[in-house]
């Protein structure tokens, strides 16, 4: 039974990148026939990719050091811990205010033959049994819910220009376990012969999964495949970071087992940390404080999806951002959410963000359905106002224009003191895309300026905006903010 369950790892800088953001935990558990395995990738684009990376994976092996309980639970409260840890030390620094990272972690137990799963973002667990690779995960993407949805083929997905927009991360936001729209999770067979594939999306964007199998029926070892596997991701361009995590049931006995597709089981825990507070302790489920209203995630593209109910996009759009988390129809707010927004065929942009903001997550998300008859053009005869806390998503790319170029000069206005992310839009044929008032905090990703000579205004000097993103804390002091670069 020594070698019943094996295991290897790798990670890679890639072709094009200088710095590797990415980490993976590769490493036995409680006994010689379970392991603990992830794939973590930090987010480009923001400082502190590679610090997010590696605080979840510190904090993932120290929750997960002995057990505790039911392992999906105890998995699941893992994650929750690691988000909290990293959102605690963004605080510490400016520079890390925007870390964060997304990750797939799996407890892989041979001789119960089970895994557990938890997943956030576009890292992916994929299965391999009889010949056949099978994607367990579903990717937190624009681009991954419409593959998921068989609205794009893979080859389409993997060319995508806005493949890398995620719409859900690690580290953004404090959550609590029973937030419904955080992680995914899932106890699953792993039965005697069965590989485990974890990786992010430097080898998924790369390789195909004809490609993928082509490596992992060969007959060599889990380390020669892995080599392989980021090998020929690089021969392939090798754009991205590349993570690859395998682990194998070598059980030789094949007793039975029930199979396991309880997906969003509970169960009642034993465990000794509270993940919210980091060290509170409680030892049975009867002790836990009653659950607190779910904190809306408003995780990057998340919160960055705020802004994003601005559009309409041509291509097939959604938003279900919480369990398909993107429908390509209707626009909502996230399903977990108290109101959900009416569908409308006119537009009437004042309306939408209202209602939004009576919700608890403070989230717009607009689809095609919602944007109707405007196509991927919006059309704004003056400035849009967004105050207070606003988080607008969009699930499709759109532009906004003014009505009469000569009179209005200003696409959006953010009120002095709000807190505003804004992601998936294009603004076109402005004096100025976005103004911010003093004491505002702004966060911008894939946004797209055309013709606009002022993208963003405010009191203070911002850098040049570069790969369509910029995170802007507007002070009063005159010294600006370091802005995060990809």
């Amino acid at each position: 039974m020594m070698n019943s369950l094996r295991f290897a790892g790798q990670t890679d800088v890639g072709r094009r990148r200088k710095d590797n953001q990415d980490t993976y935990i590769c490493k036995q558990l409680w006994s010689d026939t379970s392991a603990l395995l992830a794939a973590i990738d930090g987010v480009g684009g923001y400082a502190g990719g590679e610090k997010a990376a590696a605080i979840a994976k510190e904090a993932i092996e120290r929750y997960m050091a002995s057990p505790k309980g039911d392992t999906l639970t105890m998995l699941r409260e893992a994650v929750v811990f690691a988000n909290n840890q990293i959102v605690e030390e963004s605080k510490k620094d400016l520079r890390f205010s925007q870390m964060c990272c997304v990750l797939t972690t799996v407890v892989a137990d041979a001789k119960a033959q089970k895994l557990y799963f938890a997943h956030v973002g576009d890292t992916r667990l994929y299965r391999f049994r009889d010949g056949v690779l099978e994607k367990l995960s579903k990717d937190h993407s624009l681009v991954g819910v419409r593959e998921d949805a068989n609205e794009l083929t893979e080859e389409e997905a993997m060319k995508h220009p806005r493949r890398n927009e995620i719409l859900r991360e690690v580290g953004m936001e404090v959550h609590r376990i029973d937030d419904p729209d955080f992680l995914d999770y899932e106890a699953l067979e792993f039965l005697p012969g069965d590989v485990l594939m974890l990786c992010s999306d430097g080898l998924s964007d790369m390789l195909t999964r004809a490609q993928m199998q082509a490596i992992l029926i060969k007959n060599t070892s889990l380390e020669t495949k892995t080599e392989e596997l980021i090998e020929l991701a690089n021969q392939q361009g090798g754009h991205d970071n590349i993570t690859v995590v395998l682990a194998q049931n070598g059980q030789k006995t094949a007793a039975a087992v029930k199979p396991v597709t309880a997906r969003k089981a509970e169960a009642a825990p034993v465990t000794t940390v509270d993940p919210i507070k980091n060290t509170a302790p409680f030892k049975t489920e009867a002790q836990r404080p009653a659950p607190e209203p779910a904190k809306k995630k408003s995780s990057l593209p998340t919160l960055l999806a705020v802004f994003v109910g601005i559009i309409a996009l041509a291509g097939a759009a959604w938003v279900f951002f919480l369990k398909p988390q993107e429908s390509s129809k209707g626009v909502s707010v996230a399903p977990d959410l108290d109101e959900v927004m009416p569908q409308t065929n006119g537009i009437n942009i004042d309306s939408l963000i209202a209602n939004a903001q009576r919700t608890p997550s403070k989230r717009l998300v607009l689809s095609r359905e919602v944007l109707g008859t405007t196509g991927d053009t919006l059309t704004v005869a003056q400035a849009i106002d967004l105050k207070d806390t606003l988080f607008i998503e969009s699930s499709v790319p759109f532009t906004i224009i003014p009505a009469d170029s000569t009179k209005n000069q200003l696409a959006f206005r953010v009120a002095k003191n709000s807190r505003v992310r804004l992601e998936g839009v294009t603004i076109s044929g402005f004096e100025t895309g976005v103004q911010a008032g003093e004491n505002a905090s702004l966060h911008l990703r894939k946004v797209y300026f055309n013709q606009v000579a002022v993208p963003v205004s405010a009191e203070v000097k911002q850098d040049t905006l570069k790969d369509e993103e910029v995170i802007l804390v507007v002070r009063k002091s005159k010294v600006p903010p370091q802005l995060p670069k990809k």
